[in-house]
């Protein structure tokens, strides 16, 4: 069930399903809201796995996109997103909700997702927040390691909503090495001209971005599962 649609004598007792994601460059290649669909398809699909169980919140475009400055990107500040999220659930706790499962599309978020959750979930709340990160799964279809823009994204952009990627452009990247420091230390500016970090080339697969996004949506379905289903 999505909530925009339900009325409020519907969203009681079930599960939250909040995709979460960014507005910032991907290279010359990919959309600026590739984090953003691609936690959205994810959390989508999962839905309608179960709709009756299930509430989909409408998905946070905006994150945390600091490490991205000298390119084109839409963010708040980490304070600030751990404040906006805290009052959400707050908030949410209104809808009578049995848990959260946040799915996160981009890296960026991943700390600051970390703090909200112990903080929620340590003050005994009436449902508990579960994280699930997406950035970093399943490398090993790639064999590189991709860390902004590189094969992972690309190739799951290519399964989900491949007119959005421009492939064509990836003959103009020269270099897409993984710099020290990278997201800690430095910008992903002053790592890369073409806004890429990814360890080797960008690979572009419509198979392995399938499998990919498949291997998501099952390992949120299966906690469902386990957690309330049962």
């Amino acid at each position: 069930m999505k909530l925009l649609e339900a009325t409020m004598e519907e969203v009681g007792g079930k599960v939250g399903l909040l995709p979460i994601g960014s507005v910032e460059q991907h290279g010359p290649h990919l959309p600026m809201g590739t984090d953003s669909i691609i936690a959205e398809e994810v959390a989508r699909r999962v839905e309608e796995r179960f709709p009756e169980h299930v509430l989909l919140f409408p998905t946070l475009y905006v994150g945390c996109s600091m490490e991205h400055k000298g390119f084109p990107f839409l963010g708040v500040r980490y304070v600030t997103m751990v404040n906006y999220l805290l009052d959400l659930l707050e908030s949410s706790k209104s809808l009578n909700l049995r848990g959260l499962v946040i799915v996160n599309g981009h890296g960026g978020n991943e700390s600051v997702l970390d703090i909200v959750q112990r903080e929620f979930n340590f003050s005994s709340p009436p449902f508990k927040v579960h994280v699930v990160n997406l950035v970093g799964k399943d490398a090993h279809l790639f064999g590189n390691v991709d860390l902004h823009a590189g094969s992972a994204e690309t190739s799951k952009m290519k399964a989900i909503r491949p007119s959005l990627v421009r492939e064509h452009k990836l003959r103009e990247v020269k270099d897409t090495s993984v710099k020290e420091g990278i997201f800690s230390e430095i910008t992903t500016y002053e790592a890369s001209p073409h806004g890429i970090i990814n360890d080797g080339d960008v690979e572009v697969n419509e198979d392995k971005g399938r499998v990919s996004i498949e291997k998501a949506v099952e390992e949120i379905s299966e906690f469902i599962r386990k957690k309330y289903l049962r």
